[in-house]
């Protein structure tokens, strides 16, 4: 059993988080409970949690305080951060951290039950490696193999070439991380099966790493055919197994002492494996992913150059509100090409994504309110994020994911893009809409879309808005709204400058209006014949 920590400041999370979940069920249990983030740094060494779901904004010490100061004494701590939607600033933050994931509340059941799973196949692995490193594995070939990975002393070499047979001209490491069900016993039966190709094929030699399995072979592999060549029978020898797998290869090297040389930069090609594009093994001279161009996307970074979830979210929105299929798949292209480069590894690419689409969904909920039930559906793809291997697995996950919901909101939209976007303004007069931004959505030219904008309604874009605005503003006003509410609501931050706008549009004041408008209402209510003033 896995032990579980729960941090919240809430007792109704806690109690609820401890009986709505079957625990052992999931190889969990639940060993303690804290309500303030000091409380959980005290219990922490006493608790030794392998997995602390903890929130994320509590008074005093937040959750983001509270894995800082773990993380100084206990650098492999895992952790499930609980966020509401206000929390956007702070979740973002957890990314340098190196959060597991993180639930939006209120905690959905089949979600904290996914991200249970998903987390304990992480813990397996972990435990798996821990135990191997502790000196639990003590096949003897396997030992020696470690030996050439990590010791570069060349004392030990010729003992290791005459013990293994290690007499080649060249060596090679390559690496299969391996991500399997949670119900499958995978270790001896995947190795099992490479041993026979390759082992007992005289080919190489089989071993285990920290996150799957490793070839030690004497045909190197150098060119992009013969990488696709080993994928495709990798691929076929393990393809009875329900699995993820992805490939990478260190540079070829005449001597046992190299082997590490070749191991690392296998084990570096891996570590930017959620970046890989391509279904086959990835080589130590690849331009197209690795550390190199991770580091060549960052030095070329503009001055000023961020992501901009919240920018992007919105856009997103947009294109959400207008059922547009193409919109949506621009916004994901445009999310990937900024949030990639400025985020940069897996784990924070990863939140920024579920930080945009959480941001998306909920505005469309807010703005939306019959479509609760549906949007209820997709509140998983923010979920689903933290589960996908690849980008590229992200990105069509999210696709299918969106296209659906535009599908639930009654289908693309078949209106001319003037018409959608008119109609777009007059249902969200108070968001902080700009030309820009719109022409984005709709795949304009600003200028081109502005010109088209004016020659449609007879008024520029800015002119059109503010009248539609204020109409909303005159129906919240007649609603009994305060002028401060309704200039919030109309999308003015700035009471005087709505003022001002409403003078220039009405007439006369907000506040004028609204009196004269209560003054009606109340003549209108008296009875026939009645005179006021007497």
């Amino acid at each position: 059993m896995y032990r579980v920590f729960l941090v919240d400041d809430e007792p109704s999370i806690r109690e609820g988080l401890t009986t709505i979940i079957n625990w052992e069920e999931y190889g969990f249990e639940v060993i303690g409970t804290a309500a303030s983030g000091r409380e959980a740094i005290e219990r922490f060494d006493e608790l030794k949690p392998d997995l602390t779901i903890i929130d994320i904004r509590m008074p005093g010490m937040t959750g983001l305080d509270v894995i800082e100061e773990v993380r100084e004494h206990h650098a492999d701590a895992h952790f499930l951060i609980l966020s509401g939607y206000a929390d956007f600033d702070y979740a973002k933050k957890a990314i340098s951290f190196g959060v597991d994931g993180y639930l939006l509340k209120p905690v959905d059941e089949e979600e904290i039950i996914s991200e249970l799973q998903r987390i304990s196949g992480v813990l397996t692995r972990e435990r798996e490696t821990n135990a191997r490193h502790a000196g639990e594995d003590t096949a003897y070939r396997e030992h020696q193999i470690e030996a050439l990975l990590f010791d570069n002393q060349e004392s030990s070499v010729t003992t290791q070439e005459d013990a293994l047979g290690l007499k080649w001209p060249q060596y090679q490491i390559i690496l299969l991380e391996i991500h399997a069900a949670p119900d499958l016993q995978r270790g001896s039966a995947l190795k099992r099966k490479l041993v026979e190709a390759f082992d007992q094929q005289q080919r190489g030699i089989v071993f285990s790493f920290h996150s799957g399995l490793g070839l030690l072979c004497k045909e190197p592999i150098i060119s992009i055919d013969g990488a696709r060549n080993v994928h495709d029978e990798l691929r076929s020898l393990l393809g009875e197994w329900n699995i993820h797998m992805y490939v990478a290869a260190g540079q070829p090297v005449t001597s046992t002492a190299e082997i590490s040389k070749s191991y690392r930069q296998a084990n570096a090609m891996l570590a930017d494996r959620f970046l890989f594009s391509e279904e086959r093994m990835m080589l130590w001279n690849d331009q197209v992913i690795g550390e190199n161009h991770i580091h060549s996307i960052e030095d070329s970074r503009p001055d000023g150059f961020e992501a901009d979830e919240a920018e992007l979210a919105d856009k997103l929105y947009y294109a959400l509100d207008i059922r547009s299929h193409e919109s949506v798949m621009r916004v994901l292209t445009e999310m990937q090409d900024r949030i990639v480069p400025y985020h940069r590894t897996e784990q924070a690419i990863k939140t920024a994504f579920s930080q945009t689409f959480s941001l998306a969904i909920n505005k469309l909920a807010a703005a939306n309110q019959q479509m609760q039930s549906i949007l209820q559906e997709h509140s998983m793809l923010i979920t689903e994020v933290y589960h996908q291997h690849t980008l590229r697995d992200l990105q069509v996950m999210a696709a299918e994911h969106l296209n659906r919901l535009i599908q639930r909101m009654g289908g693309g939209s078949t209106d001319t893009v003037l018409k959608q976007m008119i109609e777009f303004i007059r249902r969200n007069p108070g968001e902080n809409l700009k030309l820009e931004v719109l022409s984005d959505v709709f795949n304009y030219n600003s200028s081109y879309l502005g010109k088209l904008f004016k020659n449609h309604t007879g008024e520029s874009f800015n002119a059109f808005l503010d009248k539609v605005r204020m109409e909303k503003a005159k129906e919240l006003l007649n609603e009994g709204l305060k002028v401060h509410q309704v200039a919030a609501r109309v999308g003015y931050a700035n009471v005087d400058y709505f003022h001002g706008k409403f003078r220039k549009y009405v007439g006369e004041s907000p506040s004028a209006y609204k009196h004269a408008r209560e003054h009606t209402k109340l003549q209108s209510k008296e009875k026939p014949g009645e005179n006021p003033s007497k």
